[in-house]
């Protein structure tokens, strides 16, 4: 307290007591996958398709990152993380430049490995200032339009993206690498030595192509390496994702392995939710094997709230080509929810013939019959179908054998709720353990649970039936109090979808 000396006015802040929760977003995409080009085991926040091309390239033949997170911002998706996957047999392109005498003077290397480097060239010509020793650098890229290789409106040099003018062999680095989007270069020569200072590269008259450039698409670890936090521990370092897919792995062996381990990550972090892709081509009765462990999928059964699986793939207009291409369905499914969630709130599930409207598809792998569905729905398969509507998502169920935990949007509401307490709650830690701080958590509390009824979330007419904050004596006794520790109990009722309607008609008899 304030030691008051002398007669007069002092105005002091005082805390009201109450630390309004904020709730924490829950529409974060997270994507792992087989990228064109950019950097490997990192991951990237990406906010727009053109933003992603930029990073990551365009689509590629036999791989989906790219189409799924094309989808993912389509659905109504406005922010993800992206992660790229490759293997270790991946190569970086590269070119060496000479000096006038002939001898290698520097080496110019595509940004990030895979083989679009090699439709990199390089082109040396006199530095528009005259200065002695200055050079330009021009940068050429062959930017292909479709997949077989066809490249249409440019010349066989490609189109100029980058020109780095007034470079000298003492600044070049620094004036090009971690600022071209294309290239790095590295000297060969000792710049401490003044006779190699004063050497000049070779000017071209024809651009130089980098090559040896390789793509690694064999045995990619998508999961990644827990110590070196690349695969889908990149992520482990951001707190907000919320929605993860791995569309590559459908089809791959193994990808059964792949998706417990991708289960058991979500369910060890508790503030993500893991969107399973099947292999393509399966009936629903294969489809039910995947999910099984059973038949020619021998294995643990998916069993985890924090998952949900859905069948079949998709049809969508490939923005390469111009025709249907087959797709997993899991980057428009996590653009729906982004969409739900900004539109209803993440208590709503993400289904039905509007919220469930699937904008981006043309079509289905597989028509399933209501009969189908009804073997599929109960054992947790999400099927997507084709309606009268349209095509959308008929279903809303998690992995999870817990009656308690069977719709998605209970999972990821109470995921919402857990982390927005966790967060908003930090100021708790170390404050006096007494009943003054027990009113401010409980109104603190209260005061975000009511707003979450409020929202639709929660079930009940009023705010007693919707959930209760218990934290008092009773719950924090004198020896758990000297353990250091403050007891909250929090029960809340979540809403569950009317997933089965049922319309009962009779005919009512006229009376006299």
């Amino acid at each position: 307290m304030p030691n008051y000396l002398s007669p007069g006015v002092y105005v002091e802040e005082v805390s009201s007591g109450v630390k309004p929760i904020a709730g924490v977003g829950t529409s974060v995409g997270a994507f792992v996958g087989i990228a064109e080009k950019g950097v490997i085991g990192k991951a990237v926040l990406v906010t727009n398709w053109s933003q992603f091309v930029n990073e990551f390239g365009s689509f590629i033949p036999n791989a989906y990152l790219a189409y799924a997170v094309y989808n993912f911002f389509a659905e109504g998706g406005t922010s993800c993380f992206v992660v790229r996957a490759a293997s270790d047999d991946i190569k970086t392109s590269t070119a060496t430049i000479k000096d006038t005498l002939g001898a290698a003077l520097f080496k110019v290397y595509a940004r990030s490995e895979g083989a679009w480097g090699n439709r990199i060239f390089v082109q040396l010509d006199e530095s528009s200032n005259g200065q002695l020793g200055g050079f330009r650098l021009v940068v050429q890229y062959l930017k292909s339009t479709s997949f077989d290789d066809e490249y249409v409106g440019e010349d066989i040099n490609g189109k100029v993206v980058e020109t780095f003018d007034n470079l000298l062999l003492t600044n070049f680095e620094e004036k090009i690498n971690d600022v071209s989007a294309f290239i790095k270069v590295e000297s060969l020569v000792d710049l401490n030595i003044l006779e190699n200072m004063e050497k000049v590269p070779e000017f071209t008259e024809s651009p130089v192509a980098l090559a040896g450039g390789v793509d690694g698409m064999t045995s990619i670890d998508f999961l990644g390496d827990a110590a070196a936090r690349t695969g889908m521990y990149a992520f482990d370092v951001i707190d907000d994702i919320n929605i993860i897919a791995v569309p590559d792995i459908a089809d791959m062996p193994g990808s059964r392995d792949t998706v417990l381990q991708m289960l058991n990550y979500c369910k060890q972090r508790k503030d993500c939710f893991f969107i399973v892709d099947p292999p393509h081509g399966l009936d629903p009765m294969e489809v039910k094997d995947f999910k099984e462990g059973a038949g020619q999928y021998m294995g643990n059964s998916f069993n985890s709230s924090y998952g949900a699986l859905y069948y079949p793939w998709v049809f969508i207009n490939d923005p390469m080509t111009g025709k249907k291409k087959l797709v997993p369905p899991s980057g428009a499914i996590a653009g729906t929810y982004a969409y739900v969630d900004a539109s209803r709130g993440v208590h709503k599930a993400p289904a039905g013939t509007a919220d469930g409207y699937l904008d981006t598809v043309v079509g289905i792998e597989k028509i399933v019959t209501k009969g189908e569905q009804e073997i599929l729905n109960p054992i947790g398969i999400n099927v997507i179908r084709s309606l009268p509507e349209g095509i959308c998502v008929w279903g809303a169920r998690t992995l999870s054998s817990d009656s308690e935990w069977n719709y998605i949007n209970v999972r990821r509401l109470m995921m919402y709720i857990e982390e927005s307490m966790d967060k908003g709650s930090q100021w708790v830690v170390f404050e006096p353990n007494d009943p003054s701080l027990w009113g401010k958590v409980k109104r603190n509390l209260t005061a975000f649970l009511t707003r979450v009824w409020r929202d639709g979330a929660l079930y009940g007419s009023t705010e007693e039936e919707a959930f209760f904050v218990k934290v008092d004596e009773e719950n924090n006794p004198p020896a758990v109090r000297d353990a250091g520790q403050l007891i909250i109990e929090v029960g809340v009722a979540p809403v569950k979808p009317a997933e089965f309607v049922v319309i009962r008609v009779s005919q009512k008899t006229l009376s006299k």
